[in-house]
């Protein structure tokens, strides 16, 4: 937990991780006693196609979110779209099935009272046509941590997003390990949620993540949101470059913010024709903070 200036607290959780009940090497007991010991509040267990239950009270004292991993489709037919897909927060077990389609599995999710993450478009290469195919999930990964080298490629799925929300696509945005090997993988990613002076169970946990209170992490702690006609990031810790992404093709030099000294407050002009807006910030030590797409009316 962490409390920042205004005393509000935040709780930190993963939300795709993997133990020995599918293919990961650690099993769920010692999966939850790293992600303790490493701070964090609340973690889900996604295992593929091995629906793993709630505890609000589990004895690592980490409080634990219904979860699985859903896959559908080829690793050889991209064209035809590979979907991976994140169950939570699911009242029961869902029962979904490898005869279901990405669809069905979606509309079981929400009638059993879940919600759904479209797990690393950019490693499934997912385009816009095939994501925007899909309706009912709630949000998508823009960075996925075991996507990333030494175990593979492709962790970073912004541009993806991009696309995507110049269409009017506007998902919630998470980062996530998707720890299978903790080699390295697990603690890079994360979000961290506000709850303010609320207690954390999987309630307020679920009223936050559907109102949007939280950020996409791997370090920077940083508030975005619009003033007057200015995007602002502000960041209670120190960070190095600060980028904003909107539906335009730039000029030079109007949308990164990058200094020599610590940045604590970026702004960026919101001009006419901009459909969209979010942030991206980094830190000296190069961790980045992902914020919410924010869309713009004019």
């Amino acid at each position: 937990m962490y409390i920042d200036k205004n005393g509000d607290r935040w709780y930190r959780g993963n939300l795709h991780t993997h133990t020995t009940v599918s293919d990961g090497v650690l099993s769920p007991e010692a999966v939850k006693k790293l992600y303790r010991n490493m701070g964090y509040d609340f973690i889900a267990l996604t295992d593929h196609w091995k629906y793993g239950e709630g505890t609000e009270c589990d004895p690592s004292g980490l409080l634990v979110l219904s979860g699985c991993e859903y896959n559908f489709g080829s690793i050889f037919d991209a064209e035809s779209g590979i979907f991976h897909i994140i169950s939570l927060l699911t009242e029961r077990n869902p029962e979904i099935y490898e005869s279901d389609s990405p669809q069905a599995a979606l509309d079981k999710i929400a009638a059993a009272g879940g919600i759904s993450i479209l797990a690393h478009p950019a490693w499934s290469l997912n385009t816009p046509d095939l994501y925007l195919s899909l309706r009912g999930y709630w949000g998508t990964e823009i960075y996925n941590s075991v996507s990333g080298t030494p175990f593979n490629c492709r962790p970073y799925s912004g541009n993806v997003i991009d696309q995507g929300a110049v269409r009017g696509f506007y998902p919630a945005l998470v980062a996530d390990d998707d720890a299978h090997f903790y080699r390295g993988e697990e603690g890079m990613s994360y979000i961290m949620v506000r709850l303010g002076d609320k207690p954390l169970c999987t309630e307020n946990l679920r009223t936050a993540l559907l109102s949007g209170d939280f950020i996409a992490t791997q370090g920077p702690f940083f508030s975005f949101g619009i003033e007057g006609d200015e995007a602002v990031l502000r960041s209670e810790t120190p960070l190095s470059c600060v980028t904003f992404f909107t539906n335009a093709a730039f000029a030079w030099d109007t949308c990164t913010v990058a200094k020599s000294e610590p940045i604590f407050e970026a702004r960026f002009k919101i001009e006419k024709g901009y459909t969209f807006v979010r942030a991206e910030c980094t830190s000296p030590s190069g961790e980045v903070g992902y914020s919410r797409i924010i869309p713009l009316k004019h």
